[in-house]
């Protein structure tokens, strides 16, 4: 089965941050490129979806995130 790759302008633009930001990430290991400068599509999904969580839920959503992990 073949990933779907991203750009880093689009992993931007899915993050809803800046193409820099994007550079951040990778640095700081929360994202990592697959070939070349491209990010698996499945990995910005999972991290899109954990800062949408927390943009809508901001100090709530963080709790709720951190309880479920002490299971």
């Amino acid at each position: 089965m073949l990933r779907q790759l991203l750009s880093i302008n689009q992993t931007a633009e899915r993050l809803r941050v800046r193409p820099d930001y994007v550079r951040e990430l990778v640095a700081k290991k929360r994202l990592t490129f697959t070939h070349g400068e491209q990010l698996d599509a499945a990995d910005v999904e999972q991290l899109a979806r954990l800062m949408d969580k927390l943009r809508a839920g901001g100090i709530a959503a963080l709790v709720e995130i951190s309880g479920q992990q002490d299971q």
